[in-house]
């Protein structure tokens, strides 16, 4: 403890939860981090009232409470409804008309990866809701999934706050997508009817049936190191269907050693495409 009664992080602490956090998540931190990790596990240590020591111990058992809360500190990150228009407007105009084309029978599947707390997820049911106007008319899906359960919970309720609807959304798009009920805003059911949340680990075997035609994995690969980021598009190729689509963030690209991408772009943006 520092002289206020704090709990202070040993250099041999900070290295196991850096190390801890690497195995978990796969973000890849280093000891300049310090201030970071000290900032997002405070709230940890309250919660149940351990020491940094104490709360390596409990963490190494991967399924306890206190790593599931350090994970969803830890991965709490940066989202907003319709978060750099790009990747929205290459949906809409692009990549969703090119999929359905006149069949409207046509099943269209499409992940949001590291969903967080589901701004972005909604974001594309929206799309989806302007292109086709009525959903129930049309067989799409969206799946999404977070490695946090804490995260997951939150975004399967589709409730935001003034301040979270308020960024990034016109007061035409609140008003037409959302239910305000004691100043809280809901997605109405007919967007969470085509969104499902669950978990997964991306850097993690899929293990499961599904595939996609679309997957956005956006603002999460520079958080990697190089063997975890070759890992990650592996992993999001074998999700794909043949043919399919991987958006990722403005500022990140792919090392794809396996040669399972190829780049495309259309009106700025840039997209990849499964090599069939």
């Amino acid at each position: 403890m520092d002289s206020d009664g704090n709990a202070v992080m040993t250099d041999g602490e900070l290295g196991q939860f850096i190390e801890h956090v690497r195995f978990q998540t796969g973000i890849n931190l280093d000891t300049s981090k310090r201030y970071l990790l000290e900032s997002r596990l405070d709230p940890v240590l309250q919660q149940f009232s351990m020491t940094y020591s104490e709360l390596l111990r409990s963490v190494a058992v991967g399924s306890s409470i206190e790593n599931q809360a350090l994970i969803s500190a830890i991965t709490t990150n940066e989202t907003y409804f319709f978060r750099d228009d790009h990747p929205f407007n290459l949906l809409k105009y692009r990549l969703i008309p090119d999929l359905l084309g006149n069949d409207q029978n046509a099943v269209v599947r499409i992940a949001s990866a590291a969903c967080s707390s589901g701004q972005e997820a909604y974001s594309i049911a929206m799309v989806l809701k302007e292109i086709l106007f009525d959903l129930t008319k049309f067989r799409v899906q969206i799946q999404a999934f977070d490695i946090s359960d804490d995260i997951i919970t939150a975004a399967s309720k589709g409730e935001y706050s003034k301040f979270e609807v308020e960024r990034g959304l016109s007061e035409e798009k609140i008003h037409s997508y959302f239910d305000c009920v004691e100043g809280r805003y809901q997605v109405r059911p007919e967007l969470r009817s085509i969104v499902s949340f669950s978990k997964q680990n991306i850097l993690k075997p899929v293990g499961m049936t599904a595939r996609y035609n679309i997957i956005f994995c956006r603002n999460v690969v520079n958080y990697f190191g190089v063997k975890d980021r070759s890992l990650l598009f592996d992993n999001l190729a074998d999700m794909l269907l043949p043919g399919g689509v991987l958006v990722i963030g403005a500022t990140e690209f792919i090392n794809d050693q396996s040669g399972n991408f190829v780049k495309k772009s259309d009106k700025g943006s840039v997209y990849y495409e499964k090599v069939s």
